[in-house]
This record gives C-alpha cells, structure tokens and sequence, in this order.
C-alpha cells in the first residue's frame, strides 16, 4: 500500500487548484526534499484554524490533496515559498509520526469529480469567483487560464475559499459530484443578495 506525507494546512488545496505556502520547519524541509527527489510525495491535509500547531492524528480529516510543487523561492531565515497544484484526492487509511514529528499516511485514491460544462443557472457563480479572484489577485494570478467553463472545476476554487468549517467542506469533497456545492453556492449567493437589498 503506498504512503505518503502529510503537509496539514489551514489553506486548503483541490485537485487543479494552486497554493503558496511557507515552509519554516525542518521537517518540513525534509518532506519536499523528499518529494523533489522522487523518493516520496506528499499531501496537504485540512487543518481548522482552532487547531494548535500540534497536529493530533486522530483529527487528521479523511480526504486530503496529493499535490507537487511548481514553484519555489528562498526566503530570508532560511525559509522556503512554494506554489503547489493539487493532483488528486486521496482517501487517508492510517497515520503515523515519524521520529521528527513529520506526519505519514497509507491511503487510496479518492473518486475524482467528472468535467461538467457550466449550465446557464450556474453562470453567476463563475462572475462572483472572477470577481474575488480580481479582488485577491495574490490567488487571482493562479488562474488567468482556469477552467471557468467546467461546473466541477468552479466548485472546487469556491470550496477552497470559502470559510466554512472543515467537517463541511469534507462533506462537499467527499460527494460523487458538485451537485451538492453547487446547490449549496447558490443558495448562499442569493442570501447574500437579499442580505445586500435589505442594507442598501
């Protein structure tokens, strides 16, 4: 069974989406030394901002992203920036910590979301992601080129950026197809309109 390391994140990352991230400690270092190398690839997992540092195995969510790294620059300190893409889900079996405390789990591929071209109801969806990417350009800039005609694609950029808790966005990614996110966005964007009539 295969194994893979685990890069636990408040930042959340899916398939063919883009992440900078700062990598600070050692064994962290050591995971994408490791992953450059061949020698092992790796994994960013949920982690909740209420979470401390000390990551608890058994809060480690099922559904993770196997990512590779696309970009990376030193920074002062020591320190390294990296851009990674999310490659695919994978399905977390058991985890285990190694002796410098970087996490490692055995896992399965998890079922992949089809293409899905955007249907005419589903269009605002795409002008409110284009809107916040022009409003976030640090993330806007990962996806001049997106797929912004794939429903599955769209759903997945929304999910990594909305601020909702884990367990829910774990229930979102872990569904057959983004029916459900798409149902739930845009529900939530026409609350937010009515919730924008009522203040102005």
């Amino acid at each position: 069974m295969p194994e893979i390391a685990l890069l636990p994140s408040v930042n959340h990352v899916l398939p063919d989406g883009k992440l900078e991230i700062t990598i600070a400690e050692q064994r962290y270092q050591r995971m994408l030394k490791e992953s450059i190398e061949g020698l092992r690839d790796f994994a960013l997992c949920m982690r909740s901002d209420e979470e401390d540092g000390d990551e608890n195995i058994t809060r480690i969510p099922a559904i993770a992203t196997q990512v590779s790294v696309v970009d990376f620059n030193a920074l002062e300190n020591g320190l390294l920036s990296i851009i990674v893409e999310g490659k695919r889900k994978i399905r977390i079996l058991s985890v285990k910590r190694e002796t410098d405390d970087l996490l490692t789990a055995d896992y399965l591929p998890f079922r992949a979301w089809p293409p899905i071209p955007l249907a005419t109801k589903h269009e605002c969806l795409v002008e409110k992601l284009k809107l916040f990417f022009a409003s976030m350009p640090e993330i806007g800039a990962h996806y001049q080129h997106g797929e912004f005609d794939n429903l599955s694609w769209v759903c997945q950029r929304w999910i990594e950026c909305l601020p909702l808790e884990v367990h829910y966005k774990q229930l979102l990614i872990a569904q057959d197809s983004p029916s459900l996110t798409a149902r739930f966005l845009l529900k939530l964007l026409d609350n937010q309109q009515l919730f924008d009539d009522d203040i102005n």
